[in-house]
């Protein structure tokens, strides 16, 4: 499996790539890679580091009109 994000997704990662690397005593290209998509998601540690990515797409990820107007409490 690739991982793939889209050029906004990515955008949210800049800067966090060392962070991870370092939670998974890795380095900063090989995360970086998972993240573009130019290696494989195929180990324990690739698949670790790709959850943390997709949550930290999450968080940062602005929430759409819609979600937030539900969110508010608004129809």
């Amino acid at each position: 499996m690739n991982g793939y994000f889209t050029q906004e997704d990515l955008l949210l990662l800049k800067g966090k790539y060392a962070s991870l690397a370092r939670k998974y005593k890795s380095t900063t290209t090989y995360v970086q890679m998972l993240a573009e998509g130019e290696r494989q998601v195929n180990t324990p540690l690739a698949r670790s580091i790709y959850a943390d990515i997709e949550r930290i797409i999450n968080l940062f990820k602005p929430l759409s009109d819609e979600k937030l107007s539900r969110l508010k409490g608004k129809n």
